[in-house]
C-alpha cells in the first residue's frame, strides 16, 4: 500500500517540475526532452508562434535523426531544422505532437493542417481539428470546437462534420 502511494506521487513529480520551469522560463526556450528542462540562452519566444534563435542556440540544440530539435517557450513547442526553420505544433500527451506517419500537426492561420519532418505543409491547413494519420488516413472535422475538459485533461470537440482524408488532403468516400 505504502509503495503504491511512492509510486503515485512519484508520477505526479516531473510533471510539477515540468510546470514549475515552464512557468518560471517565461518567454526563453527550454529544451523538453532533458528532465531538468535547461534554458536554452540565446532562444525565445519574441510573438506566440514566432521564435529568436540566434546560431550559438541552434548550434546546441539536440537535434533527432530528421535533423529536428524540440523546443518549449511560453508554454509552445516548437520543431526546429537545423537551418533554423521552425515550426509551432500543437501539445499532445503533455508534449510536442509527435510524427505519424512523416506528419504533425500545427495550427497555422487559425486551421489546423499536417506538416513533414522539413516543416513544410503537406497540404493548405484548413481544418479545425484533426486526429493523426494512421493506414494513410486522418479524422478532421470541420465547423468542430471544443468542449468541456474532463477530469483527466482530456477536451473533446464537438459539432461540425467529420470526415476522413488522405495524405494528400483530399476527403475520402464515406464507408457505408
Amino acid at each position: 500500500m505504502r509503495t503504491a502511494a511512492y509510486r503515485s506521487v512519484a508520477a505526479v513529480l516531473p510533471s510539477l517540475f515540468s510546470a514549475a520551469a515552464a512557468l518560471a522560463a517565461g518567454d526563453d526556450c527550454l529544451l523538453p526532452e532533458r528532465f531538468d528542462l535547461p534554458v536554452l540562452e540565446g532562444c525565445r519566444q519574441a510573438a506566440p508562434g514566432t521564435l529568436e534563435l540566434s546560431a550559438d542556440a541552434l548550434a546546441r540544440l539536440p537535434f533527432n535523426a530528421d535533423g529536428l530539435a524540440t523546443v518549449l517557450a511560453a508554454g509552445q513547442f516548437y520543431y526546429v531544422r537545423r537551418d533554423g526553420h521552425y515550426l509551432p505544433v500543437i501539445t499532445f500527451d503533455n508534449g510536442a505532437d509527435y510524427f505519424s506517419e512523416g506528419l504533425v500537426r500545427a495550427v497555422v492561420g487559425g486551421k489546423l493542417g499536417y506538416y513533414d519532418t522539413g516543416l513544410q505543409p503537406a497540404f493548405a491547413a484548413r481544418f479545425d481539428w484533426g486526429w493523426p494519420f494512421e493506414d494513410g488516413e486522418a479524422l478532421v472535422c470541420e465547423g468542430c470546437r471544443r468542449g468541456e475538459t474532463d477530469a483527466d485533461g482530456h477536451t473533446p470537440m464537438i459539432g461540425g462534420r467529420r470526415y476522413r482524408i488522405d495524405r494528400h488532403g483530399n476527403p475520402l468516400p464515406e464507408s457505408p
